[in-house]
């Protein structure tokens, strides 16, 4: 399974049954299933406390050399129970991982981080638990001021109306996942300064036809792809499947952007970066001259 439909398999288990086990405070030996609360931890200067990570932690570079544990769909528990954790970091969850936990009494944290406030209480719960309250403050207070700079920039521009895809079929415009209303992705398009055109969807990952995307008319398309290595043949294929749907005006006008940075699609408070690239992509004009 790839790390793109890993990462998505956990935004969608994520439900109110997400109950945390009981932690034992200060953790000391954590190991990191997801790659978002992974980064909270080394944010919060913790980055020693991990002994273990997921095949999809790759940031910061550190958390490279440390002991791969599998993935949720595949986690390695000999290897788990041999790095003797105190605490596991998690999304959603994972029937022999919660086992194990109960068994040996290892502490669960379940980060709930679809909305941008769920990343900022995931930063206030690690803090907490690590007891760097303190450091947990600036970490919010900076990604919050960030945040409020890109609003400032676009606020009064016109907002293009935007689609957002989170993964597809890679040979044609099919079986498309995208954002729907209340997401942390549809949150990001608000704040870059445009309109998610499905937005109205209370699903939170809905998939759309290339019919329902014709009727919406997005004026910008934005493709989340994390895994692609995007060399200029990869490009041109991707946009000769769009051409197919010429009628769009994003496509009439060629506003189609390919976003593979790692963490297009990992909600930490590195994401801000994201939200401003595609801000970026949605106001060129304003971006241009903000860097002047």
């Amino acid at each position: 399974m790839s790390s793109t439909l890993i990462v998505l398999t956990a935004l969608l288990l994520q439900t109110d049954a997400a109950r945390r086990a009981p932690v034992h405070a200060p953790p000391q030996r954590i190991i990191a299933m997801a790659p978002n609360t992974a980064e909270v931890i080394c944010s919060l200067g913790a980055c020693d406390r991990i002994v273990g990570v997921s095949r999809f932690c790759v940031y910061p570079p550190e958390l490279l050399e440390r002991p791969r544990i599998g993935g949720l769909s595949d986690p390695d528990l000999e290897r788990i129970i041999a790095l003797r954790p105190d605490l596991l970091v998690m999304r959603g969850r994972v029937e022999s991982l919660d086992r194990l936990s109960e068994q040996l009494e290892i502490g669960v944290y379940r980060d709930e981080t679809d909305t941008l406030r769920g990343i900022e209480k995931c930063v206030e719960d690690m803090g907490r638990l690590l007891t760097r309250e303190e450091k947990a403050t600036e970490v919010v207070r900076d990604f919050r001021d960030r945040l409020e700079r890109i609003r400032t920039r676009v606020a009064g521009r016109p907002r293009p109306r935007v689609l957002l895809s989170i993964a597809r079929d890679p040979e044609r415009i099919a079986n498309l996942l995208t954002a729907g209303k209340g997401t942390f992705l549809d949150e990001m398009l608000e704040i870059a300064g445009g309109v998610n055109v499905f937005g109205n969807l209370d699903m939170f990952y809905p998939q759309v036809s290339p019919e329902a995307i014709i009727a919406q008319r997005p004026d910008v398309i934005i493709e989340l792809m994390p895994e692609t290595r995007l060399d200029a043949s990869t490009e041109a294929s991707l946009r000769a499947q769009w051409k197919q749907l010429d009628s769009i005006p994003a496509v009439a006008t060629n506003r189609i952007h390919f976003v593979t940075d790692d963490n297009c699609l990992i909600p930490s408070p590195r994401y801000v970066e994201i939200i401003a690239r595609i801000s970026g992509l949605l106001h060129p004009d304003e971006a241009e001259r903000h860097q002047k």
